[in-house]
């Protein structure tokens, strides 16, 4: 039964390979998921301590002004504050978009096996879908 044989050893490599290609994603999810923790833990720190740096420097600030100019003091730091504010924002999009896709690198993978068992097989492999 060597027909047989081989059927079941190409079904025993296939699965084998598609295990190892779901533990290769699942470490790749568990970085990501550190890293997003990793980055949300920065933020929230930044933003914390930058809110306490502003509304003290903002309070001196309109110490100082409130003598010259009244309440008009109050809007340096509100101008500030939402310079800052929009400058983060247009680095975190940049950031944003700039990032690999989920999952990059056991997609890349996967494609490799395709091509390699097709090449294998004599047969043509298909366009990925998108």
């Amino acid at each position: 039964m060597p027909p047989l044989d081989a059927v079941r050893r190409l079904s025993a490599a296939l699965s084998n390979l598609a295990l190892l290609r779901a533990e290769f994603a699942a470490v790749e999810l568990a970085q990501a998921r550190a890293q997003l923790l990793r980055w949300f833990a920065l933020v929230l720190c930044a933003a914390l301590l930058a809110a306490v740096g502003l509304m003290s420097l903002g309070a001196l600030l309109v110490y100082a002004l409130w003598p010259l100019i009244g309440a008009w003091a109050f809007l340096v730091p509100a101008a500030a504050a939402g310079l800052a504010a929009a400058l983060l924002a247009r680095r975190l999009r940049r950031e944003v978009a700039e990032a690999p896709p989920l999952l990059a690198e056991t997609l890349r993978e996967l494609g490799r096996d395709r091509d390699a068992l097709c090449a294998a097989t004599g047969e043509q492999a298909a366009e990925p879908r998108r």
